[in-house]
């Protein structure tokens, strides 16, 4: 997944270079267009010279949008000292591009209207204000999204668990980070929600565990050694993925008919199948020391 994820982003990349080119190549045509027609005594071209200057400004805007996007890109990674496209930073700076050439395009557009930007923003400044009041948390949102994009805690590929919500990161975007769980769901959590909540990266820790809480009923003859012992026969075919030395069952609450437990299980593999199937054996396990 984080493979295909970094080909997707290759492929981006190739493609916004690509496009960049033609712009400037469209950009040079329209200058060339300028320089060498009579724009101010033919009928024609003096009624399409809005049009010509909206372009210029969209072109030209378009172009140098391009050219910082592309030097930052190659910068953070000649930093990083690497060749690699899969990066938040990436990400962020594409969606900073983004706003960036929709603002250009709204000029052009006022230009084509043959609008004055000025005493247009000037008119809507309290309409955009009360925009900007009912829009907060949306406004909240994305800022927390570039602030997650230009961090390095949580990135594309990584196996993470928030709040309830656990998965690994397909995307990133303005308003939410996409999972996929272990069931090959599409997980949305707000971006607020990543900062504002506890967030456990398991990519990042040097170890993988596997943790269960489970109930069993308090009677005569429960013995938590025992019940460790039952667990480790059970795991024991996976041994070569498991690191039998790190299994650990402890009692978390007593009441009087039941008792809270946890195990953890510290794997030796980081494959996501065998990790399904030990998960599966384990709960398969707990399901029938709770009927015993």
């Amino acid at each position: 997944m984080v493979e295909l994820g970094k080909s997707k982003i290759e492929a981006t990349e190739k493609r916004k270079r690509i496009l960049f080119v033609l712009k400037v190549l469209a950009y040079l045509i329209l200058v060339f267009l300028r320089e060498y027609l009579d724009w101010y005594n033919e009928r024609l071209l003096t009624r399409l010279t809005p049009l010509m200057d909206a372009l210029s400004l969209l072109l030209a805007g378009s172009v140098l949008i391009s050219l910082g996007r592309l030097f930052l890109v190659r910068f953070y990674l000649r930093k990083k000292r690497s060749d690699s496209l899969h990066s938040n930073f990436v990400l962020g700076i594409n969606y900073i591009a983004s706003l960036l050439n929709v603002i250009v395009f709204l000029f052009a557009i006022m230009i084509f209207l043959q609008i004055k930007p000025g005493e247009f923003l000037g008119s809507i400044t309290l309409v955009a204000a009360a925009i900007a009041l009912l829009s907060k948390d949306y406004i909240t949102n994305m800022i927390n999204g570039l602030i997650i994009m230009f961090s390095d805690q949580i990135t594309l590929g990584d196996f993470i668990q928030v709040a309830e919500h656990k998965g690994k990161i397909q995307d990133i975007t303005l308003l939410n980070v996409v999972l996929i769980n272990d069931d090959s769901d599409l997980v949305m959590v707000p971006n607020s929600l990543i900062l504002a909540s506890h967030v456990i990266n398991h990519s990042r820790q040097s170890v993988r565990r596997l943790t269960f809480e489970f109930e069993l009923k308090n009677q005569a003859g429960l013995n938590v050694d025992h019940t460790e012992q039952k667990l480790r026969k059970v795991i024991k075919a996976y041994g070569h993925e498991i690191r039998s030395q790190n299994i650990s069952l402890k009692a978390l609450e007593i009441h009087k008919d039941v008792v809270k437990m946890k195990l953890q299980v510290q794997l030796n593999t980081g494959s996501k199948e065998t990790e399904r199937k030990i998960r599966r054996v384990i709960n398969q396990s707990i399901i029938d020391l709770s009927h015993e």
